[in-house]
């Protein structure tokens, strides 16, 4: 990257360096009269060639300085017409290019005002030279202003549509970092909601009877465990959060940072399992079919992992009458993936009744399994509660051959 950089400024300099001489080293030769027109065409081809902004001069206001110039010496040259023919053609290139880059980088209340005296100054330079000559006539002036007025037109179309370019870049960049900020959102509830709803379990627990000395030794040791997961769940989230920011404050053509790289999935649903079994009196059962673990996409197995982890914490929170939970992976008849969570008591009294808020787990998880095609069903179940998702599997996975 630096070094492309280094080869495009010494470009721009080469660039520079030779319109100053090929358009400068004739007016020292001419009449002095002839400093006017080559002056103009010099800075109209230098202004696109520099690199902006220089010091507190944006490219949009040196742009408007160029036109300036150029307006100037059209009312102001009183040399020898013939003699304007010769920087003309460069003169107005650089205005077209001036012009596209007015119309795609002038703020929403400039622009069109910029984009007029643009088209006005570009479509005025040949009547440096016809409103002189005698043998042009108004009809040679209205000739010239109609066919400078098509590659003025072709300057406004490419501008535009660029700006329309990067107005659409921008708005997939901030819609990006919006789902991106929600998949945050949504991994600190699955994770941190989980913890801590575990850790304030373990707590009613130990107030409601004496532990002995080595159940209160491993009930700290569990409540530590829990709240280093949640810390470094945060920090992981955090992290994302600050690289995305730097990302779009010193590359904006960069993409988002992805989400943390520690996915969670399907082969980490027996390990949830066991703690959730440690931290609660909830006897526990897990079905786990070995063919969907290590061979599902990202995004599938990690909204499988994500249902679990939220049931079970629901478990926690609104059902602790619970006795019994079952957890079943596996696939269905037309080889999709289904994930299911039951326990035997949905009803039960919940882990703290006065406490607001909450219930906004399952209606994004079931965000999440509408996006990838599949479903999500949650409701009674016998005497307790039952979650089901149904996830796509794309082809070529083992489970869809």
């Amino acid at each position: 990257m630096a070094t492309s950089g280094a080869a495009l400024g010494r470009w721009r300099s080469l660039s520079l360096l030779a319109a100053v001489l090929c358009l400068g080293l004739p007016a020292l030769l001419g009449p002095p009269s002839a400093l006017l027109p080559a002056v103009s065409a010099v800075v109209a081809v230098s202004v696109p060639l520099l690199r902006w902004p220089w010091g507190r001069v944006t490219e949009n206001t040196a742009a408007l300085v160029v036109m300036a110039v150029s307006l100037l010496v059209d009312v102001g040259y009183v040399g020898k017409q013939g003699l304007t023919l010769l920087w003309m053609p460069f003169e107005l290139v650089g205005l077209l290019v001036l012009t596209g880059r007015l119309i795609r980088r002038s703020g929403p209340r400039y622009v069109v005002p910029a984009g007029l005296v643009a088209v006005l100054t570009t479509i005025a330079l040949p009547l440096r030279f016809t409103l002189r000559n005698p043998q042009s006539g108004t009809n040679g002036s209205v000739i010239m202003v109609l066919v400078t007025l098509v590659p003025a037109a072709c300057a406004v179309g490419i501008g535009g549509y660029l700006r329309a370019t990067d107005h659409r870049r921008r708005r997939a960049v901030l819609q990006a970092r919006r789902e991106q900020r929600l998949h945050m959102a949504r991994v600190l509830h699955d994770f941190v909601a989980h913890e801590v709803t575990g850790m304030v379990l373990e707590v009613q627990a130990a107030q409601a009877s004496a532990y002995e000395p080595d159940q209160h030794q491993a009930l700290l040791s569990r409540v530590e465990q829990a709240g280093l997961r949640a810390l470094d769940s945060m920090d992981r989230t955090l992290q994302t959060l600050r690289e995305a920011e730097e990302v779009h404050e010193g590359a904006p053509g960069q993409e988002p940072a992805q989400p943390p790289t520690r996915v969670y999935g399907l082969a980490d649903v027996p390990d949830l399992v066991r703690r959730f079994a440690e931290s609660s009196s909830v006897a526990t059962e897990l079905d786990l079919a070995e063919e969907p673990v290590g061979t599902l996409p990202r995004e599938v197995d990690e909204t499988a992992y994500s249902l679990v982890l939220e049931s079970l914490t629901n478990v926690r929170r609104h059902a602790a009458s619970a006795r019994l939970v079952r957890v079943t992976v596996g696939h269905t008849d037309d080889a999709r993936l289904r994930v299911s969570v039951t326990n035997d008591g949905g009803s039960g009294k919940p882990l703290h009744p006065h406490r607001e808020g909450g219930g906004t787990g399952l209606v994004g998880l079931d965000e999440r399994f509408r996006v990838l095609g599949g479903t999500l069903a949650a409701g009674s179940f016998g005497d307790g509660w039952q979650v089901t998702g149904i996830l796509p599997l794309p082809a070529g996975t083992a489970a869809a051959r």
